[in-house]
């Protein structure tokens, strides 16, 4: 059933217009003379037409309704709202109906909200910022599975090894319990897979996040590197 067939969207709707009197507030012209409807100044991401704040709604008669979101949609001044990978081709993109994965919502001051897929969302908001979303995501998952699969591991007597960049990364195993220790720096958290642990690894090295812990506590990169190049020395006698 159609959102706007459900009761209680039927009920906000009449709510709206009565609070404005009964009459379109672009025209002023009543019930009485014309079709009025409900226009929502912006929209939401997963609510529902009737989960709005009142002064996020107006009430227009079909024809003013009919100008402010034109008759043709518009090509130009598209905004991009959000993402979702719906993890297959199982949505539709409301500008050129082809088949859809990546999901962009954008919104139009004049027009409302569309759902669209990477290439529409690029061409609508004059921006590369959707393909450019994709290839970035696409990098990260390929840098991610390379460091997961990496040869570089190496296990020994209840530890997963490896030197990666500057740091020198363990992960302990016992009892099918992981825990995770880069350079000094031992996580409290425990990991129920070694895929998990691997992975909170990466993810950590990938963005930054390693390095900031390093400087909020005034501990030098160079000692890892040191430290590194001594134990590769060691391992070469």
């Amino acid at each position: 059933m159609s959102l706007y067939h459900a009761t209680e969207w039927k009920v906000f709707r009449e709510q709206i217009i009565e609070l404005d009197g009964h009459r379109c507030r672009d025209c002023d012209r009543s019930d009485k003379e014309v079709v009025l409807q409900i226009h929502h100044f912006k929209y939401i991401k997963g609510r529902k037409p009737w989960e709005y704040a009142l002064k996020d709604c107006k009430t227009v008669c079909r024809g003013c309704h009919a100008q402010i979101h034109g008759i043709i949609k518009p090509q130009i001044g598209w905004e991009f709202i959000g993402k979702e990978d719906l993890g297959d081709l199982i949505g539709t993109c409301d500008n050129c109906g082809n088949s859809i994965r990546h999901s962009f919502l954008i919104q139009h001051e004049n027009w409302g909200a569309l759902e669209v897929g990477t290439n529409c969302c690029d061409k609508l908001t004059d921006t590369t910022y959707a393909s450019s979303l994709i290839e970035s995501q696409t990098s990260y998952n390929s840098r991610k599975k390379r460091f997961l699969n990496s040869k570089r591991w190496k296990f020994e007597k209840g530890i997963h090894l490896i030197n990666h960049g500057n740091f020198e990364v363990k992960i302990k195993e016992k009892d099918s319990i992981f825990l995770i220790k880069i350079y000094i720096k031992e996580s409290k958290k425990e990991y129920k897979s070694i895929f998990e642990a691997k992975s909170k690894v990466f993810e950590v090295i990938e963005s930054g996040e390693f390095l900031e812990y390093l400087e909020k506590y005034n501990l030098p990169i160079s000692e890892i590197k040191k430290t590194r190049k001594k134990s590769i020395n060691n391992n070469a006698r």
